[in-house]
């Protein structure tokens, strides 16, 4: 198999708890107020992690970053040897990052709520900054009272050639344990509305989600994959707020999954090969990197973009090889 792009997700938790990974916080007289750093400790991580494992995909989840000042000129320091995902409800004027960081190596997947955006204000951002240069996707939860919206927005998006990416509500609403308690009817229209784009990768993308979140939830034994082999921990970590790394997100900030020590730790490494699961309850991820017969199926999930050290030494690997051929 060839060799897989590494993913590593910061999740992002908007508390006073963030601090010296990513955040400084200094006290003013409302509180406690933070901000977004650039400092060489930082850049001495980074640069570490690039050193021993090339770019990169950098993930910042959960919460919205943007809140912090010069969250971007932090994004455009990760951007110098890695590639970065921000998943943001784009909730401020886009100037923020064309201004500051350049096309190329930052894709933006946006989140979309229409009890706080209007779809074609929405839309109009993500057109801006998708074909300037960042890539963009929008998701969409398919909250109860939300999913008569879905046909409409799906037909407007996908239109603009932008994947919208359909999440099955996890949670409670009215009492109701989701995603159990969708009617049989909104389970057809889900499953429904997950096969139905002209682009397939797409389809296959909402399929698994639905079928992991909705389908596998009625039968959430087969979820359960305890000993087996995981790339988790070796293709992929969770860093938290004070530099805490887990193998995933299973369990309170990830615990359950395993602590693997510190990214503030000059000694961290990922794992050199796979490592068997030790959650006991299911899986909480639908791209848990098992081994074996389900490799074919996560990989393209954790497609990330290419960035220009990748190609620069792949060309020169090429002409190199030319050389030797001639």
């Amino acid at each position: 198999m060839a060799a897989l792009p590494r993913a590593l997700e910061l999740g992002h938790i908007l508390q006073v708890q963030l601090r010296v990974l990513i955040l400084r916080g200094h006290k003013t007289r409302d509180g406690v107020h933070l901000q977004a750093r650039r400092d060489r400790a930082l850049e001495k991580i980074w640069d570490r992690i690039f050193d021993l494992y090339w770019c990169t995909h950098v993930r910042f989840s959960g919460g919205e970053p943007s809140v912090y000042p010069d969250f971007w000129k932090l994004v455009a320091m990760l951007l110098e040897k890695h590639t970065v995902d921000v998943t943001t409800n784009l909730s401020f004027d886009i100037k923020k990052i064309t201004e500051v960081v350049k096309p190329g190596a930052l894709s933006i997947s946006a989140s979309f709520h229409p009890q706080f955006a209007d779809m074609k204000e929405f839309l109009a951002k993500v057109k801006t900054l998708h074909f300037g240069g960042y890539p963009s996707t929008i998701s969409y939860v398919g909250y109860p009272p939300h999913l008569d919206r879905i046909p409409e927005y799906k037909k407007l998006i996908e239109g603009e050639r932008i994947y919208f990416k359909i999440i099955p509500f996890s949670g409670l609403y009215q009492d109701k344990r989701y995603p159990a308690a969708y009617t049989p009817e909104e389970k057809r229209l889900l499953e429904g509305f997950a096969k139905d784009s002209k682009d397939e990768h797409l389809n296959d993308m909402n399929t698994r989600w639905y079928e992991w979140r909705v389908k596998k939830e009625e039968k959430p034994v087969s979820k359960i994959k305890k000993d087996a082999p995981c790339r988790m921990g070796q293709m992929y970590a969770k860093i938290h707020p004070d530099g805490t790394v887990t193998r995933c997100c299973a369990g309170y900030h990830g615990e359950d999954s395993g602590v693997m020590g510190s990214i503030l730790d000059p000694e961290f490494r990922l794992y050199d090969e796979a490592k068997p699961c030790s959650v006991a309850y299911p899986c909480p991820c639908f791209k848990c990197m098992v081994v074996g017969q389900e490799e074919d199926k996560w990989v393209p999930l954790w497609e990330a973009l290419e960035h220009a050290e990748y190609k620069t030494a792949f060309m020169k690997e090429y002409a190199e090889r030319i050389k030797e051929n001639k």
